[in-house]
């Protein structure tokens, strides 16, 4: 755990105002530009190549895509995340499509630029009904399931959150 956080824990010092919530909605940006992708990736397996080669350049491409899919932010997949939140001591969270909530940590290698957010994080935890993260790890199978990385962009949330979590991810996360 970074000092930062170990040091928001232990002291219990607001370090926000308000919280910051973020609720999730698919970005239509982001599924017209992997549609026109995906419909000039096919055409060109399948005009360049084979038919063999060709059908089996699209199957792994296929996989590709699903793999992708379930890493994105709200999907129906079901580990798929839903909302994020920012406590006002500065502890991240993020819901889940099947209503979980985990208590994760921000790594520094987070993008913040005007056009998009990478969230980088690490230490998922599963938190219970108190907000009290779970000692337990989550399993192996949770772990390679969950997303390791979230692009946000800009018509995925609402945009007076997007920038109070740009403003916090860029300059507050340690303050």
């Amino acid at each position: 755990m970074p000092a930062c956080a170990t040091r928001s824990i232990a002291m219990k010092k607001a370090i926000l105002s308000t919280e910051i919530g973020l609720r999730l909605r698919p970005s239509k940006f982001l599924w017209g530009w992997w549609w026109l992708f995906s419909i000039l990736v096919v055409f060109s397996l399948v005009y360049s190549l084979p038919w063999r080669w060709a059908a089996l350049a699209v199957l792994g491409y296929l996989l590709a895509c699903v793999w992708q899919w379930t890493q994105l932010p709200a999907t129906r997949w079901p580990w798929s995340a839903q909302s994020i939140r920012v406590d006002v001591f500065g502890q991240m969270t993020l819901t889940d499509k099947r209503g979980q909530t985990w208590a994760l940590t921000v790594l520094p290698d987070t993008v913040v630029h005007p056009a998009c957010v990478v969230i980088h994080m690490a230490d998922l935890l599963q938190q219970q009904e108190g907000g009290v993260p779970d000692v337990q790890r989550p399993s192996l199978l949770t772990r390679w399931l969950s997303p390791k990385r979230l692009l946000i962009l800009p018509d995925q949330v609402d945009g007076g959150a997007l920038k109070a979590l740009r403003v916090w991810l860029k300059w507050g996360r340690c303050g």
